[in-house]
């Protein structure tokens, strides 16, 4: 009996090591599939091109506050394979010594939650969406930043890729 239990205990354990591993698998091709940005401002702050990016996807932030901003997502050519979609889930980053570095979030009561909601972004089109980061990240300092969104390309239920797109932006006071 007891060589059963530990066979079924073994088994297990192998299971959830795979599942893991996939999860880990999973996160790691997201990551690698940030569009590449290249070109610079004069204030050597790079813009969003990018060098290939088969969605024909940019970001760009205006309207720029230290609580938000109004995001613009231009769509234009590209060849995704289903809809692109985004939603409410965004990172920002700050640019320190040449490095971009995660903002730190505001200290909280509860567990913050994204929603899930599926917001199409057009083919060849340009939407704006309101953002208000100071529920998560506070009012921001002076300073250069970025805004991550990730984009969907969706084709069915489980059937989708994703990436990570830039708009970069700064704040002064």
């Amino acid at each position: 009996m007891k060589k059963l239990l530990i066979l079924v205990v073994l088994i297990a354990a192998l299971a959830v090591a795979g599942c893991v591993e996939e999860e880990i698998n999973a996160a790691t091709n997201a990551v690698q599939a940030v569009p590449n940005q290249t070109e610079e401002k004069d204030n050597g702050i790079p813009l969003n091109e990018v060098e290939d990016d088969t969605w024909g996807i940019q970001l760009t932030a205006t309207k720029v506050t230290p609580t938000g901003m109004t995001l613009v997502c231009k769509q234009s050519g590209g060849g995704p394979t289903g809809e692109l979609q985004t939603g409410s889930y965004l990172i920002l980053e700050e640019s320190i010594n040449e490095q971009w570095l995660p903002v730190e979030m505001t200290p909280s009561e509860y567990e913050r939650a994204w929603t899930d909601e599926a917001w199409i972004i057009p083919m060849n089109d340009t939407v704006e969406w309101e953002v208000d980061w100071e529920w998560v990240y506070g009012e921001l300092p002076e300073g250069n930043y970025r805004i991550g969104k990730e984009i969907m390309d969706f084709r069915s239920a489980g059937n989708y890729d994703e990436k990570m797109y830039y708009a970069n932006f700064e704040v002064t006071n």
